[in-house]
């Protein structure tokens, strides 16, 4: 088992920077539902995007719950 992000710098750099969408997504959501569903939607998104760069890494983060 090789985690790529602590091994690979430019895949950290990758996941980091799809960290940070995520992260500023749902601190500027609006309260309403309809915006919440949208960023976790999005989380999503960058979770399968995560899992494609580093399986492990993604696993950790959550991403087991969409298979």
């Amino acid at each position: 088992m090789e985690w790529e992000y602590y091994t690979n710098p430019s895949k950290k750099q990758q996941i980091d920077e799809l960290l940070q969408q995520a992260a500023s997504r749902f601190a500027n959501c609006e309260s309403t539902e309809g915006a919440r569903s949208e960023a976790r939607k999005f989380e999503k998104e960058i979770l399968r995007k995560i899992a494609k760069i580093d399986a492990y890494f993604a696993e950790r983060c959550g991403c087991n719950e969409l298979y």
